[in-house]
């Protein structure tokens, strides 16, 4: 009905010669716009009720839950009794968790033996060696490398039953030859010395020739091979040893002071006074080396033991003393006006000189 009206409008309106066709529609909507607003807007039915029941059971139920289950402890039962009470404010200790149970070990889906090693077992197994050395062994010589071309060189030579696989190891990796421990065992020094001391006295250098001498001189057993490579490279001949020995010295002296001796040039016979004079306990090898290289004489020292001042100084201190041209009697002089025990050597030194 409202479009024939519009069409009999439009036709009256177009013999109008002034009619704007735009402004009649704009007129037109304008005035639909206005009918549509004045019409009554009816509110659907109230859905309240539903809002709630759906927010207490979707909401506040399991938010009651939760805070029960997990939550702060505000509900609690009293004494076993069953009977629940509600606390506000209060704190309660937790106790501690009983301890966990320990994780079951890890199974290992692999021995940690590869095809490589079974080759290095079988090749052993197949030569005799597992009867000689055990599998442990067998397995520490796979991991230090040494081929099995090492051990039946080693049993060739008669040796595979005089050493473990930890010596088989030790002079395989030090690079022993076969042929250094067929020249020891030749000699008969393999029972002297252990497979430790095979390889430092070959890293050493120390030739079969020189134990040959010590052996010859019956030294052999009087040193442990590192004192032996210590006289070998420190230069020490057997002729010194072996004068040292009949002068009873050997005892007097470690290895060390018998190379410090041998180097520094100490004489036998100044050894010889010491000893007369019950002096050669009295210092160690380095003061006997420095009081022979300045020249200190037996006599001076054995006055100042007479006059008890042998302890009062050290080596050095009677080196410069004697070097200073100080005599004993000077010390006993120093010594009766109980002046001397606050006096060091170079005071000594410089007070003889002062009044000279």
């Amino acid at each position: 009905m409202d479009n024939q009206r519009f069409k009999n409008e439009l036709r009256s309106s177009q013999d109008d010669p002034d009619f704007d066709l735009d402004s009649y529609i704009d007129e037109r909507s304008s005035a639909s716009n206005s009918e549509i607003n004045e019409q009554e807007y009816a509110e659907p039915a109230s859905s309240t009720k539903r809002n709630l029941l759906a927010i207490f059971f979707f909401v506040v139920i399991p938010a009651l839950f939760f805070l029960y289950t997990f939550g702060p402890p505000i509900f609690r039962s009293d004494n076993g009794t069953g009977n629940t009470t509600f606390t506000q404010g209060q704190n309660i200790a937790q106790a501690p968790l009983p301890p966990a149970a320990p994780l079951p070990p890890r199974v290992s889906n692999s021995d940690g033996v590869s095809g490589v090693y079974l080759d290095y077992l079988q090749a052993a197994n197949e030569a005799g060696y597992t009867t000689q050395i055990n599998p442990t062994g067998i397995r520490a010589l796979y991991d230090s490398g040494v081929p099995l071309s090492y051990l039946e060189d080693m049993n060739q030579a008669g040796f595979l039953d005089d050493f473990n696989y930890s010596a088989i190891i030790g002079l395989y990796s030090s690079g022993v030859p076969m042929e250094y421990l067929t020249l020891m065992n030749e000699a008969g020094y393999l029972d002297n010395f252990s497979y430790s001391a095979l390889i430092g006295l070959y890293s050493a250098g120390v030739p079969t020739s020189y134990l040959d001498q010590m052996n010859a001189a019956n030294f052999l057993n009087d040193f442990s091979y590192s004192a032996i490579i210590g006289l070998y490279n420190g230069g020490v001949s057997m002729e010194y040893l072996t004068l040292m020995s009949e002068s009873g010295y050997l005892d007097n002296f470690s290895y060390s002071a018998l190379i410090g001796l041998y180097n520094s040039g100490v004489s036998i016979e100044f050894l010889d006074r010491l000893n007369a004079a019950e002096l050669i306990n009295d210092f160690s090898y380095s003061a006997i080396i420095g009081m022979y290289n300045s020249g200190v004489t037996t006599e001076y020292l054995l006055q100042l033991k007479e006059a008890g001042f042998i302890d009062t100084f050290s080596y050095s201190g009677i080196i410069g003393l004697y070097s200073s041209g100080v005599p004993v009697n000077f010390l006993t002089e120093l010594d009766n006006r109980s002046l001397l025990a606050d006096m060091s050597y170079t005071d000594v030194i410089r007070t003889y000189a002062d009044g000279n």
